[in-house]
Protein backbone atom coordinates (compact mmCIF):
# COMPACT_ATOMS: atom_id res chain seq x y z
CA UNK A 1 0.00 0.00 0.00
CA UNK A 2 1.27 3.45 -0.67
CA UNK A 3 2.45 5.17 2.38
CA UNK A 4 0.83 8.70 2.71
CA UNK A 5 0.00 11.08 6.17
CA UNK A 6 3.02 12.63 7.96
CA UNK A 7 4.02 9.36 9.87
CA UNK A 8 5.92 8.72 6.36
CA UNK A 9 7.05 12.33 6.49
CA UNK A 10 8.66 12.38 9.87
CA UNK A 11 11.92 14.48 10.05
CA UNK A 12 15.05 12.06 9.60
CA UNK A 13 17.15 11.87 13.11
CA UNK A 14 20.64 13.61 12.49
CA UNK A 15 21.94 12.33 15.71
CA UNK A 16 23.32 9.04 16.45
CA UNK A 17 21.07 7.52 18.99
CA UNK A 18 19.82 3.98 19.75
CA UNK A 19 16.34 2.51 18.51
CA UNK A 20 13.42 3.69 19.69
CA UNK A 21 12.95 1.59 22.61
CA UNK A 22 16.66 1.47 23.23
CA UNK A 23 16.53 3.72 26.46
CA UNK A 24 15.61 3.12 30.09
CA UNK A 25 14.10 5.58 32.57
CA UNK A 26 15.22 6.71 35.99
CA UNK A 27 13.32 7.54 38.53
CA UNK A 28 13.57 8.49 41.78
CA UNK A 29 11.54 10.38 44.60
CA UNK A 30 12.44 14.05 44.97
CA UNK A 31 16.50 14.40 45.93
CA UNK A 32 17.00 11.20 46.38
CA UNK A 33 20.34 11.45 43.99
CA UNK A 34 18.87 10.06 40.79
CA UNK A 35 20.18 12.98 38.09
CA UNK A 36 23.76 12.91 40.41
CA UNK A 37 23.68 9.07 39.66
CA UNK A 38 22.66 9.68 36.13
CA UNK A 39 25.63 12.23 35.63
CA UNK A 40 28.26 9.52 37.31
CA UNK A 41 27.07 6.80 34.73
CA UNK A 42 27.66 8.90 31.66
CA UNK A 43 31.05 11.01 32.91
CA UNK A 44 29.01 14.47 32.76
CA UNK A 45 29.97 17.07 35.29
CA UNK A 46 27.99 19.88 33.80
CA UNK A 47 24.29 20.93 35.60
CA UNK A 48 21.70 19.86 34.49
CA UNK A 49 18.76 21.88 33.23
CA UNK A 50 15.82 22.41 36.26
CA UNK A 51 11.97 22.65 35.81
CA UNK A 52 8.96 20.36 34.72
CA UNK A 53 10.86 18.86 31.49
CA UNK A 54 12.10 15.39 30.94
CA UNK A 55 15.58 15.09 30.57
CA UNK A 56 16.28 12.51 27.79
CA UNK A 57 20.65 11.97 27.14
CA UNK A 58 21.47 10.18 23.85
CA UNK A 59 24.92 10.05 22.41
CA UNK A 60 26.63 12.78 20.15
CA UNK A 61 29.77 13.58 19.54
CA UNK A 62 28.94 17.27 19.60
CA UNK A 63 27.64 18.57 23.11
CA UNK A 64 23.91 19.86 22.63
CA UNK A 65 21.18 20.60 24.30
CA UNK A 66 17.75 21.39 22.62
CA UNK A 67 14.45 21.96 23.95
CA UNK A 68 11.12 20.83 23.15
CA UNK A 69 8.31 22.88 23.55
CA UNK A 70 4.40 22.22 22.99
CA UNK A 71 2.79 24.85 20.42
CA UNK A 72 6.68 24.94 18.43
CA UNK A 73 6.90 22.34 15.23
CA UNK A 74 11.16 22.95 16.16
CA UNK A 75 12.79 22.25 18.94
CA UNK A 76 14.88 25.50 20.59
CA UNK A 77 18.61 25.62 21.37
CA UNK A 78 18.78 26.27 25.10
CA UNK A 79 20.72 28.78 26.31
CA UNK A 80 22.82 28.79 29.55
CA UNK A 81 20.08 30.58 31.57
CA UNK A 82 18.55 27.39 31.56
CA UNK A 83 21.42 25.84 33.69
CA UNK A 84 20.54 28.62 36.41
CA UNK A 85 17.63 26.58 37.50
CA UNK A 86 14.55 28.81 36.66
CA UNK A 87 12.21 27.43 34.85
CA UNK A 88 12.63 29.52 31.69
CA UNK A 89 15.64 31.95 30.57
CA UNK A 90 13.51 34.63 29.32
CA UNK A 91 11.59 36.82 31.86
CA UNK A 92 8.40 36.54 33.20
CA UNK A 93 6.34 33.56 32.91
CA UNK A 94 6.67 31.04 30.20
CA UNK A 95 5.90 27.68 28.43
CA UNK A 96 7.69 25.57 29.51
CA UNK A 97 9.56 22.34 27.64
CA UNK A 98 7.95 18.85 28.11
CA UNK A 99 11.52 17.30 26.97
CA UNK A 100 15.17 18.31 26.90
CA UNK A 101 17.33 16.44 25.05
CA UNK A 102 21.18 16.50 25.65
CA UNK A 103 23.95 14.96 23.36
CA UNK A 104 27.10 13.73 25.42
CA UNK A 105 29.72 11.16 24.28
CA UNK A 106 30.01 8.49 26.47
CA UNK A 107 30.12 5.35 24.81
CA UNK A 108 26.82 3.92 27.31
CA UNK A 109 24.61 6.38 25.31
CA UNK A 110 25.86 4.56 21.83
CA UNK A 111 23.53 1.57 23.46
CA UNK A 112 21.38 3.16 25.77
CA UNK A 113 19.40 6.76 26.20
CA UNK A 114 19.31 7.83 29.15
CA UNK A 115 15.86 9.02 30.57
CA UNK A 116 15.58 11.60 33.77
CA UNK A 117 12.55 12.07 35.14
CA UNK A 118 11.07 15.45 36.41
CA UNK A 119 11.45 16.66 40.19
CA UNK A 120 8.34 18.96 40.13
CA UNK A 121 5.31 16.81 41.59
CA UNK A 122 7.37 14.36 42.51
CA UNK A 123 5.51 11.13 42.19
CA UNK A 124 1.72 12.13 42.22
CA UNK A 125 -0.68 10.32 39.87
CA UNK A 126 -0.05 12.04 37.02
CA UNK A 127 3.97 11.69 36.55
CA UNK A 128 3.40 8.10 37.87
CA UNK A 129 1.23 7.43 34.72
CA UNK A 130 3.92 9.24 32.48
CA UNK A 131 6.96 7.37 33.61
CA UNK A 132 5.21 4.12 33.91
CA UNK A 133 4.05 4.47 30.23
CA UNK A 134 7.67 5.71 28.84
CA UNK A 135 9.42 3.03 31.06
CA UNK A 136 6.46 0.11 29.46
CA UNK A 137 7.41 1.68 25.86
CA UNK A 138 11.46 1.78 26.79
CA UNK A 139 13.92 -1.18 28.09
CA UNK A 140 12.92 -1.04 31.62
CA UNK A 141 12.80 0.84 34.60
CA UNK A 142 16.12 2.33 37.33
CA UNK A 143 14.04 3.17 40.30
CA UNK A 144 16.21 4.88 43.02
CA UNK A 145 16.27 5.02 46.46
CA UNK A 146 18.24 7.32 49.21
CA UNK A 147 19.99 5.21 51.45
CA UNK A 148 18.52 7.72 54.33
CA UNK A 149 14.82 5.78 54.45
CA UNK A 150 12.82 3.49 53.56
CA UNK A 151 10.48 3.35 50.28
CA UNK A 152 7.42 5.46 50.42
CA UNK A 153 4.05 4.53 50.28
CA UNK A 154 3.83 6.65 46.58
CA UNK A 155 7.18 4.57 45.87
CA UNK A 156 5.62 1.41 46.50
CA UNK A 157 2.59 2.24 44.63
CA UNK A 158 4.84 3.32 41.49
CA UNK A 159 6.52 0.01 41.93
CA UNK A 160 3.53 -2.34 42.21
CA UNK A 161 2.00 -1.03 39.27
CA UNK A 162 5.33 -1.07 37.17
CA UNK A 163 5.59 -4.69 37.70
CA UNK A 164 2.66 -5.19 35.90
CA UNK A 165 3.82 -3.23 33.26
CA UNK A 166 7.44 -2.86 33.01
CA UNK A 167 9.87 -5.19 31.52
CA UNK A 168 13.17 -4.70 33.66
CA UNK A 169 13.47 -3.15 37.15
CA UNK A 170 16.70 -2.93 38.68
CA UNK A 171 16.85 -0.66 41.69
CA UNK A 172 19.67 1.79 43.26
CA UNK A 173 20.34 2.47 46.63
CA UNK A 174 22.28 5.85 46.85
CA UNK A 175 24.36 8.09 49.57
CA UNK A 176 25.49 4.92 51.11
CA UNK A 177 28.45 7.09 52.07
CA UNK A 178 26.63 9.12 54.01
CA UNK A 179 24.44 6.09 55.83
CA UNK A 180 26.68 3.44 57.75
CA UNK A 181 23.58 2.00 58.43
CA UNK A 182 22.71 1.06 54.65
CA UNK A 183 22.91 -2.13 54.80
CA UNK A 184 20.08 -2.38 56.83
CA UNK A 185 17.87 0.07 55.20
CA UNK A 186 18.60 -2.40 52.00
CA UNK A 187 17.30 -5.23 54.03
CA UNK A 188 14.32 -3.14 54.71
CA UNK A 189 13.31 -2.15 51.68
CA UNK A 190 13.65 -5.55 50.14
CA UNK A 191 11.46 -6.57 52.64
CA UNK A 192 8.93 -3.80 51.85
CA UNK A 193 9.37 -5.29 48.39
CA UNK A 194 8.80 -8.88 49.16
CA UNK A 195 4.74 -8.56 49.39
CA UNK A 196 4.43 -6.82 45.96
CA UNK A 197 5.75 -9.33 43.68
CA UNK A 198 8.19 -11.65 42.94
CA UNK A 199 9.29 -9.26 39.77
CA UNK A 200 10.12 -7.08 42.67
CA UNK A 201 11.01 -9.02 44.94
CA UNK A 202 13.77 -10.67 43.21
CA UNK A 203 15.17 -7.44 41.24
CA UNK A 204 18.55 -6.55 41.42
CA UNK A 205 19.80 -4.01 43.53
CA UNK A 206 22.90 -1.40 42.85
CA UNK A 207 24.92 0.10 46.13
CA UNK A 208 26.60 3.39 44.92
CA UNK A 209 28.91 6.06 46.26
CA UNK A 210 28.27 9.16 44.22
CA UNK A 211 31.24 11.50 45.81
CA UNK A 212 33.51 12.99 43.12
CA UNK A 213 36.18 11.51 45.12
CA UNK A 214 35.17 8.00 46.09
CA UNK A 215 32.43 6.95 43.19
CA UNK A 216 31.41 3.44 43.70
CA UNK A 217 28.75 0.57 42.16
CA UNK A 218 28.48 2.45 39.09
CA UNK A 219 31.07 0.65 36.59
CA UNK A 220 27.98 -2.59 38.28
CA UNK A 221 24.89 -0.51 37.26
CA UNK A 222 26.54 0.46 33.84
CA UNK A 223 27.22 -2.93 32.63
CA UNK A 224 23.85 -3.64 33.88
CA UNK A 225 22.52 -1.14 31.80
CA UNK A 226 24.10 -2.58 28.76
CA UNK A 227 22.90 -5.75 29.15
CA UNK A 228 19.18 -3.97 28.86
CA UNK A 229 20.20 -3.27 25.33
CA UNK A 230 21.19 -6.46 23.68
CA UNK A 231 19.22 -7.70 20.68
CA UNK A 232 16.91 -10.25 21.76
CA UNK A 233 15.23 -13.09 19.09
CA UNK A 234 12.66 -12.03 17.14
CA UNK A 235 9.58 -14.56 16.95
CA UNK A 236 8.88 -16.95 14.35
CA UNK A 237 5.45 -18.35 12.73
CA UNK A 238 3.46 -19.57 10.10
CA UNK A 239 4.27 -18.51 6.67
CA UNK A 240 0.61 -18.30 5.61
CA UNK A 241 -2.60 -17.92 6.54
CA UNK A 242 -5.90 -18.89 4.63
CA UNK A 243 -9.23 -17.84 4.98
CA UNK A 244 -11.53 -20.52 3.22
CA UNK A 245 -15.21 -18.74 4.96
CA UNK A 246 -16.74 -15.86 2.40
CA UNK A 247 -19.44 -14.87 5.15
CA UNK A 248 -20.05 -11.32 6.74
CA UNK A 249 -19.74 -12.38 10.13
CA UNK A 250 -15.63 -11.12 10.45
CA UNK A 251 -17.20 -7.41 9.69
CA UNK A 252 -20.14 -7.66 11.95
CA UNK A 253 -17.72 -7.90 14.68
CA UNK A 254 -15.63 -5.74 13.53
CA UNK A 255 -18.08 -3.22 13.81
CA UNK A 256 -19.37 -4.12 17.60
CA UNK A 257 -15.46 -4.24 18.95
CA UNK A 258 -14.97 -0.75 17.05
CA UNK A 259 -18.32 0.59 18.29
CA UNK A 260 -17.99 -0.54 21.78
CA UNK A 261 -14.39 0.43 22.18
CA UNK A 262 -15.20 4.11 20.90
CA UNK A 263 -17.95 4.44 23.32
CA UNK A 264 -15.62 3.08 26.36
CA UNK A 265 -12.79 5.47 25.26
CA UNK A 266 -14.95 8.33 25.25
CA UNK A 267 -16.29 8.05 28.73
CA UNK A 268 -13.06 7.16 30.15
CA UNK A 269 -12.03 10.70 28.93
CA UNK A 270 -14.66 12.14 30.57
CA UNK A 271 -14.05 9.97 34.25
CA UNK A 272 -10.39 11.23 33.86
CA UNK A 273 -10.90 14.59 33.33
CA UNK A 274 -13.36 14.68 36.27
CA UNK A 275 -10.99 13.42 38.72
CA UNK A 276 -8.23 16.55 36.53
CA UNK A 277 -11.07 18.95 37.65
CA UNK A 278 -10.92 17.67 41.49
CA UNK A 279 -7.28 17.69 41.93
CA UNK A 280 -7.01 20.68 39.85
CA UNK A 281 -9.43 22.83 42.27
CA UNK A 282 -7.65 20.92 45.26
CA UNK A 283 -4.29 22.99 43.83
CA UNK A 284 -6.12 26.23 43.76
CA UNK A 285 -6.87 25.52 47.30
CA UNK A 286 -3.22 24.93 48.19
CA UNK A 287 -0.76 28.00 49.39
CA UNK A 288 0.87 28.02 45.76
CA UNK A 289 -2.52 29.12 44.21
CA UNK A 290 -3.96 29.92 40.61
CA UNK A 291 0.00 30.89 39.37
CA UNK A 292 0.52 26.92 39.88
CA UNK A 293 -2.29 25.86 38.08
CA UNK A 294 -0.87 26.25 34.63
CA UNK A 295 1.72 23.47 35.90
CA UNK A 296 -0.76 20.92 37.32
CA UNK A 297 -2.91 21.10 34.34
CA UNK A 298 -0.55 20.49 31.98
CA UNK A 299 1.33 17.53 33.52
CA UNK A 300 -2.17 15.80 34.50
CA UNK A 301 -2.99 16.44 30.48
CA UNK A 302 0.33 14.95 29.62
CA UNK A 303 -1.29 11.86 31.63
CA UNK A 304 -4.13 11.87 30.35
CA UNK A 305 -2.71 11.74 26.86
CA UNK A 306 -0.37 8.84 27.24
CA UNK A 307 -3.35 6.95 29.41
CA UNK A 308 -5.84 7.68 26.07
CA UNK A 309 -3.33 6.54 23.67
CA UNK A 310 -1.94 3.33 25.56
CA UNK A 311 -5.68 2.48 25.70
CA UNK A 312 -6.09 3.34 22.09
CA UNK A 313 -3.36 0.65 21.44
CA UNK A 314 -4.70 -2.04 23.91
CA UNK A 315 -7.92 -1.54 21.84
CA UNK A 316 -6.37 -1.63 18.39
CA UNK A 317 -4.28 -4.86 19.32
CA UNK A 318 -7.05 -7.06 20.61
CA UNK A 319 -9.56 -5.43 17.93
CA UNK A 320 -7.05 -7.53 15.16
CA UNK A 321 -6.46 -10.16 17.87
CA UNK A 322 -10.73 -10.84 17.60
CA UNK A 323 -11.76 -10.10 14.53
CA UNK A 324 -8.59 -12.30 12.43
CA UNK A 325 -9.54 -15.09 14.94
CA UNK A 326 -12.59 -14.83 13.31
CA UNK A 327 -11.82 -14.13 10.09
CA UNK A 328 -8.77 -16.81 9.53
CA UNK A 329 -8.91 -20.33 8.80
CA UNK A 330 -6.66 -20.88 12.22
CA UNK A 331 -6.04 -18.79 15.06
CA UNK A 332 -3.30 -16.26 14.67
CA UNK A 333 0.04 -16.31 15.99
CA UNK A 334 2.83 -13.75 16.83
CA UNK A 335 4.14 -13.39 13.78
CA UNK A 336 0.25 -13.34 11.62
CA UNK A 337 -0.97 -10.46 13.82
CA UNK A 338 2.37 -8.08 13.86
CA UNK A 339 1.93 -8.05 9.74
CA UNK A 340 -1.49 -7.57 9.85
CA UNK A 341 -0.54 -4.67 12.66
CA UNK A 342 1.98 -3.58 10.04
CA UNK A 343 -0.54 -3.39 7.24
CA UNK A 344 -3.11 -1.62 9.67
CA UNK A 345 -0.41 1.31 10.17
CA UNK A 346 0.42 1.58 6.55
CA UNK A 347 -3.25 1.87 5.32
CA UNK A 348 -4.33 4.05 8.65
CA UNK A 349 -1.93 6.09 6.69
CA UNK A 350 -3.03 5.89 3.16
CA UNK A 351 -6.63 7.15 4.03
CA UNK A 352 -6.68 9.91 3.62
CA UNK A 353 -7.50 11.25 0.01
CA UNK A 354 -5.87 15.15 0.86
CA UNK A 355 -2.37 16.13 2.15
CA UNK A 356 -4.14 17.00 5.12
CA UNK A 357 -1.92 15.70 8.28
CA UNK A 358 -3.33 13.91 10.80
CA UNK A 359 -0.94 14.11 13.51
CA UNK A 360 -2.92 16.83 15.67
CA UNK A 361 -1.22 18.28 18.85
CA UNK A 362 -4.41 19.55 21.31
CA UNK A 363 -2.92 23.25 22.71
CA UNK A 364 -5.32 24.73 25.38
CA UNK A 365 -5.72 28.95 25.22
CA UNK A 366 -5.82 31.47 27.86
CA UNK A 367 -9.36 31.65 26.06
CA UNK A 368 -10.21 28.42 27.32
CA UNK A 369 -10.31 26.82 23.69
CA UNK A 370 -8.59 23.91 22.57
CA UNK A 371 -6.23 24.86 19.23
CA UNK A 372 -4.67 22.38 16.85
CA UNK A 373 -1.35 22.42 15.39
CA UNK A 374 -0.56 19.77 13.12
CA UNK A 375 2.29 17.30 12.38
CA UNK A 376 4.24 14.31 13.47
CA UNK A 377 6.50 17.02 15.01
CA UNK A 378 4.51 19.24 16.52
CA UNK A 379 2.87 16.29 18.69
CA UNK A 380 6.39 14.56 19.32
CA UNK A 381 7.50 18.48 20.98
CA UNK A 382 4.40 16.62 23.23
CA UNK A 383 6.93 13.59 23.95
CA UNK A 384 8.39 13.03 27.45
CA UNK A 385 10.69 10.63 25.49
CA UNK A 386 10.45 12.01 22.06
CA UNK A 387 11.66 9.59 18.57
CA UNK A 388 9.46 7.70 16.08
CA UNK A 389 6.53 6.04 17.48
CA UNK A 390 6.73 2.15 18.26
CA UNK A 391 6.62 0.26 14.84
CA UNK A 392 3.32 -2.06 16.52
CA UNK A 393 1.45 1.23 17.29
CA UNK A 394 -0.96 1.84 14.25
CA UNK A 395 -2.98 4.76 15.24
CA UNK A 396 -1.26 8.42 15.87
CA UNK A 397 -0.53 9.36 19.61
CA UNK A 398 -2.65 12.02 21.39
CA UNK A 399 -1.09 14.92 22.35
CA UNK A 400 -2.72 17.73 24.97
CA UNK A 401 -1.36 20.29 26.66
CA UNK A 402 -1.25 24.16 27.57
CA UNK A 403 0.02 26.87 25.15
CA UNK A 404 2.31 29.78 26.65
CA UNK A 405 -0.44 32.39 27.35
CA UNK A 406 -1.85 29.93 29.67
CA UNK A 407 1.31 30.55 32.14
CA UNK A 408 0.76 34.32 31.48
CA UNK A 409 -2.51 33.98 31.94
CA UNK A 410 -3.01 34.08 36.20
CA UNK A 411 0.27 35.51 37.86
CA UNK A 412 0.03 38.46 40.10
CA UNK A 413 -0.50 41.59 38.01
CA UNK A 414 2.21 44.26 38.79
CA UNK A 415 0.59 48.31 38.69
CA UNK A 416 2.97 50.94 38.94
CA UNK A 417 3.46 51.81 43.05
CA UNK A 418 0.94 49.69 44.19
CA UNK A 419 1.19 46.15 45.15
CA UNK A 420 0.67 43.07 42.86
CA UNK A 421 -3.15 42.09 42.02
CA UNK A 422 -3.61 38.21 42.44
CA UNK A 423 -6.27 36.13 40.35
CA UNK A 424 -9.68 35.56 41.92
CA UNK A 425 -9.84 31.80 42.49
CA UNK A 426 -13.52 31.92 41.28
CA UNK A 427 -12.22 33.23 38.12
CA UNK A 428 -9.65 30.41 38.14
CA UNK A 429 -12.56 27.35 38.59
CA UNK A 430 -14.81 29.05 36.15
CA UNK A 431 -12.30 28.98 33.15
CA UNK A 432 -10.58 25.42 34.31
CA UNK A 433 -14.09 24.20 34.56
CA UNK A 434 -14.68 25.97 30.50
CA UNK A 435 -11.37 24.34 29.47
CA UNK A 436 -12.05 20.88 30.37
CA UNK A 437 -15.30 21.12 28.76
CA UNK A 438 -13.63 22.24 25.88
CA UNK A 439 -10.89 19.30 25.83
CA UNK A 440 -13.94 16.84 26.25
CA UNK A 441 -15.12 17.76 23.16
CA UNK A 442 -11.89 17.64 21.11
CA UNK A 443 -10.71 14.40 22.57
CA UNK A 444 -13.63 12.61 21.46
CA UNK A 445 -13.45 14.08 18.38
CA UNK A 446 -10.16 12.97 18.03
CA UNK A 447 -10.87 9.33 19.15
CA UNK A 448 -13.54 9.19 16.66
CA UNK A 449 -11.45 9.82 13.93
CA UNK A 450 -9.30 7.57 15.05
CA UNK A 451 -11.22 4.74 15.96
CA UNK A 452 -13.15 5.37 12.09
CA UNK A 453 -9.96 4.78 10.88
CA UNK A 454 -8.84 2.02 11.99
CA UNK A 455 -12.10 0.29 11.34
CA UNK A 456 -11.49 1.26 7.78
CA UNK A 457 -7.73 0.01 7.39
CA UNK A 458 -8.86 -3.21 8.71
CA UNK A 459 -11.71 -3.25 6.50
CA UNK A 460 -9.56 -3.23 3.63
CA UNK A 461 -7.40 -5.95 5.14
CA UNK A 462 -9.72 -8.43 5.85
CA UNK A 463 -11.42 -8.19 2.33
CA UNK A 464 -8.48 -8.50 0.38
CA UNK A 465 -8.03 -11.87 2.66
CA UNK A 466 -11.33 -13.15 1.78
CA UNK A 467 -11.43 -11.79 -2.12
CA UNK A 468 -8.08 -13.95 -2.05
CA UNK A 469 -8.27 -16.61 0.41
CA UNK A 470 -4.88 -15.66 1.93
CA UNK A 471 -3.73 -12.85 3.82
CA UNK A 472 -1.91 -11.01 2.14
CA UNK A 473 -0.72 -8.49 4.42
Amino acid sequence: MPVRGSRGHRQPETRSAPGARSYAVIAGSPRSGKTALLNALIRRAEPAPAGDAWLVFRHGDKPETRAFVPGHRESRTVVDAFMTGQRDPRPGPARPARRIEITHSEGLLKRVALVDTPGSGGLDAANAEIILDAAERGLGLLFVADAAAPLARADLDLLAAAADRVERIAFVLTRIDQHDGWPEMLVANRALLASRGQMLASAPWFPVSLEPGAVFGVAELRHELETWAEPRPAPVGVAAATVSRAGDEWQDLLEREIAARRVAAVQRVSIDLATIHVRCVQELGSGKGCPELPHVLDRELHALSVRTTRQLHADTREVIGTVFTELLDTEPDAVVLARVTAAARRAVDSLRDDDRDRNHALLLTATSAVATVAGATAVDNLSAVGGPEPADQVLPSLGIALNASCYALWQPKVAPGGPPKHADKKDCRRWLQHALREIEVEVGHELGERYGALRQALVIIGGDAVDHGVLLA
